[in-house]
């Protein structure tokens, strides 16, 4: 079992006493605080990229995939590099803080992988939502993002508490 760094230990107190009085787990409880924080990271990228840096293609700039022609390739980008900014923050906070306690099973980088590869069905659902509901609808591309973030966050849970993460044998069978 690998080690990692420790949180603090009076913040990981108060949530545990939060997480008891809502009466659902610590783990839960930080998983819930790491999405919104990795939300408000996600929002972020989003505004430097799509809004702000002069990185990216233009605005409004079609792009043809060939089966389909994309309204605005500088959002499709943006939105995607924006989800995987939100995802390293979200590993580096998960395996450090969240499910510290749990087994490690093989290389963290193995663990980094394997958790972008289980995260991609939320960012499909939030890069999807964004590229739908925007140029489709005309909803703002950060409510969009809002909408497909609510849609992704129960697979996230799913996949990193029962996959990445799992609980040790004996915590599993006393539960």
């Amino acid at each position: 079992m690998e080690t990692t760094a420790s949180a603090d230990p009076a913040l990981s107190s108060h949530m545990d006493r939060i997480a008891a009085r809502l009466h659902v787990s610590p783990e839960f409880l930080r998983f819930l605080l790491v999405g919104g924080i990795a939300f408000f990271i996600n929002q972020a990228a989003l505004l430097l990229l799509y809004d702000v840096l002069p990185l990216l293609p233009a605005h409004n700039r079609d792009f043809d995939f060939g089966l389909f022609t994309h309204p605005d390739i500088r959002l499709l980008l943006a939105s995607a590099l924006a989800v995987e900014v939100a995802i390293v923050f979200k590993f580096y906070a998960l395996e450090n803080w969240t499910f510290r306690d749990r087994p490690r099973r093989g290389w963290g980088l193995a663990r980094f992988l394997q958790f972008n590869a289980t995260c991609i069905v939320s960012p499909i659902i939030v890069v999807t939502t964004v590229n739908v509901l925007t140029p489709v609808f005309g909803i703002s591309p950060y409510i969009s993002l809002s909408i497909g973030t609510v849609f992704g966050f129960l697979v996230n849970w799913a996949f990193s508490a029962y996959l990445i993460w799992p609980l040790a044998r004996s915590e599993a069978n006393a539960a």
